[in-house]
């Protein structure tokens, strides 16, 4: 841990009567250009009252924060590859570390090795307690698209980056693994599937084909939901075969036989784009928080950065028919729009039906919305909002005011009950 001192934060309101009983549990991290310089991570608790209950500081960027079934934190630290396990009181109990990113490295002392290629994005957890992890693997595809921008333009042999979600006991033992490019069409591309991959994953001049940031249990069936933010897709699949149940999300360029697994739209529906944080909320419906990126997929014009928002989106899906419908949003009024082009999050909360919005990284480059994570001035704003729309929450992590403007960015927020 470190001694930094805390982000500046602004609360613009808080109506705890309204709002949901418990404390909320988060992450902030340098963000922009100071990703690579100041080398900090926090996470913090807040009270319904909006009071800072507990923070703890550490010497490198924190990411993904949850509560575990033992009642232990956890959190992610991809550029470390290493979740880590503390108790209440912020002692340190026990870390994991992806094997893959230690080769021929010495790992932190004492880590539990788990034999995967990286660490990355988020966690999630299991009923027996396992840690449902999100990891990486590089294939080499022939015939892959030459740009995202002109369908005429050559096919090449690409050095394309897949996901892999990875069962892990909390020994280290990995129990399951399931490949994303053997799940999904390898060769569909989105805005982003060409981008090449952050250093910190050490493959520079591979292609970010899915850029999964979300892997949740769904315990109504045992199967997993996960989060393409470059495929603009959230998919289901069985847990047990590993067999592809539905996709959500805009039917635009799937082929066979993975188009047959599109859910089709019951009424009008906007889908999400770029999305993060996907859930199924306690009525059984599918929650996410939809950065709004481009609102395109190739070969579709993109909108442009100074136009899109964010926002929470609900649908309810029917399985047995293969439907979907947008039941509830957030975030896409006139009135209420605000673009965070990276990171994010929304969940329903459970006793009052109120939603916790998180738009975790907005980018702006001389006042005016950005897509440019690295380039742009990175602010953090945590919401939530009645079912009806009204605002009882709201904070910014905001150092534009200050002597020394750093970006900060916040992953999603965790909801702890009393």
């Amino acid at each position: 841990m470190t001694s930094a001192p805390l982000p500046p934060m602004r609360l613009v309101t808080c109506d705890a009567a309204r709002r949901e009983p418990g404390t909320i549990l988060f992450n902030i991290r340098p963000g922009g250009v100071q990703r690579d310089i100041l080398k900090a991570g926090w996470i913090v608790s807040i009270d319904r009252a909006g009071e800072i209950m507990q923070s703890w500081a550490f010497d490198a960027p924190t990411q993904d924060v949850r509560l575990h079934p033992n009642g232990n934190i956890f959190f992610t630290q991809p550029g470390a590859g290493t979740i880590t396990e503390m108790d209440r009181s912020g002692e340190i109990l026990r870390r994991w570390h992806a094997a893959g990113k230690y080769d021929g490295k010495t790992p932190p002392e004492g880590s539990i090795a788990v034999d995967i290629d990286r660490v990355h994005h988020t966690i999630d957890f299991l009923p027996d307690g396992n840690l449902l992890v999100l990891s990486n693997e590089l294939r080499q595809f022939s015939d892959w698209p030459g740009s995202d921008t002109d369908p005429a333009a050559p096919r090449e042999t690409a050095e394309v980056v897949g996901d892999v979600i990875a069962e892990v006991g909390l020994d280290g033992r990995v129990v399951a693994q399931w490949q994303m490019l053997d799940i999904l069409d390898p060769y569909r591309i989105c805005y982003g599937s060409r981008r090449t991959t952050a250093v910190n994953r050490d493959w520079p001049e591979s292609n970010d084909w899915a850029h999964a940031n979300c892997a949740r249990h769904d315990p109504n069936d045992d199967s997993i939901l996960v989060s393409l933010r470059t495929q603009d897709c959230i998919a289901k699949f069985d847990r047990a075969s590993g067999a592809l149940k539905w996709i959500l999300g805009s039917p635009k360029n799937w082929r066979s036989p993975w188009a047959e697994k599109l859910l089709q739209p019951k009424g009008n529906i906007d889908w999400q784009y770029h999305q993060h944080d996907c859930s199924v909320t306690p009525a059984g419906t599918v929650m996410c928080f939809d950065n709004g990126n481009h609102r395109a997929v190739p070969f579709d014009p993109k909108v442009p950065d100074a136009e899109c928002y964010s926002r929470a989106v609900e649908f309810a899906v029917d399985e047995a028919a293969g439907t979907v419908e947008q039941i509830w949003s957030y975030g896409d009024a006139p009135d209420d729009r605000l673009f965070a082009c990276f990171q994010g999050g929304a969940k329903r909360l459970p006793e009052t039906g109120n939603t916790f919005i998180t738009y975790g990284g907005v980018a702006t480059i001389d006042g005016i919305p950005s897509g440019d994570n690295d380039a742009g001035f990175g602010r953090a704003r945590l919401v939530e909002v009645t079912p009806g729309g009204d605002v009882v929450f709201d904070l910014w992590i905001d150092a534009s005011g200050t002597e020394n403007p750093v970006s900060y960015s916040v992953f999603r927020t965790e909801h702890l009950t009393d």
